[in-house]
């Protein structure tokens, strides 16, 4: 009987141990991912007042259109946003932006948008970035294009540099006609680089003038000015920017027991339906 009891004392002890190991280490397991802090999937019958807003100033670097509230349609998950030949407060073409100044702004993460972009002299749709509290000249560019060379896509970074003078780096990629199909345009943005991918493969990176405090999104369909030029008589109206979807992840560490349920879930996640989150790409 004693032996029997000191047996039984013995495994408790054990197990006592074994339990106070696992649960130190539960405690220092920490799963880091990136994780969707902001989306919109455009499958709504209007644009989401709540995360958009389409107010902004016309007439940026001689840029020729009013953006009009009424430039929005969506239809099977598509955002159209529509240029058309019509004068509106003296300019002579009306278009349309959607920003998250005052509703949503992030400081580093991955950011993402998935779009058909139009074709035509004089357009300049873009997907960009500018600092919650304003500081010219900080703007990241994730894409521009000009819309007479729908094969070109511009990937830019504008700071301030030490003399306060407006420094910038901008760099192109030649691909498939972005006006024919839907490609998807992101940017990989923490305290050491930015990263350009354009369908998920990388394009271009830099460590220069990293930008350090949060901003917000803009995606908007330009129509002339002193960079594209303006239409001419071969410009087919009205034509559209088509969203398919924009979003946003940001880095986030789950500690102890959620790091753990989170990083089961991330697995059994990418084991039926294969890993589609940015933190495949951006270890």
């Amino acid at each position: 009987m004693n032996r029997l009891i000191r047996i039984v004392i013995g495994f408790s002890i054990l197990v006592g141990a074994l339990s106070l190991v696992y649960k130190k280490t539960l405690a220092s397991y920490v799963s880091c991912e990136y994780q969707l802090s902001f989306s919109d999937n455009f499958d709504g019958v209007s644009l989401d007042t709540t995360k958009w807003n389409t107010q902004y100033p016309s007439g940026n670097g001689g840029e020729q259109q009013f953006y009009a509230q009424d430039a929005f349609t969506l239809q099977d998950g598509i955002l159209n946003i529509k240029a058309e030949n019509r004068s509106m407060h003296g300019y002579p073409y009306s278009s349309g932006i959607i920003t998250t100044q005052g509703t949503f702004s992030q400081q580093y993460g991955f950011f993402s948008i998935r779009a058909k972009l139009p074709k035509g002299q004089g357009f300049w749709p873009a997907f960009w970035m500018l600092p919650a509290q304003p500081d010219y000249p900080t703007e990241i560019d994730v894409f521009e294009m000009l819309g007479n060379d729908t094969n070109t896509i511009y990937m830019a970074n504008h700071w301030k540099g030490t003399n306060q003078d407006h420094q910038k780096e901008i760099t192109t990629y030649q691909g498939p006609d972005s006006s024919t199909d839907f490609h998807t345009y992101s940017l990989l943005w923490n305290s050491n680089v930015l990263i350009w991918y354009v369908d998920s493969v990388e394009q271009y990176r830099t460590t220069e003038g990293i930008p350090t405090a949060p901003m917000f999104l803009l995606a908007n369909f330009a129509v002339g000015g002193k960079w594209p030029g303006n239409p001419d008589s071969t410009t087919s109206f009205p034509s559209s920017l088509e969203i398919d979807y924009i979003r946003v992840y940001k880095y986030q560490c789950n500690p102890g027991l959620a790091g753990v349920a989170n990083r089961l879930e991330l697995s059994i996640h990418e084991s039926i339906f294969g890993s589609t989150a940015p933190g495949k790409y951006h270890h």
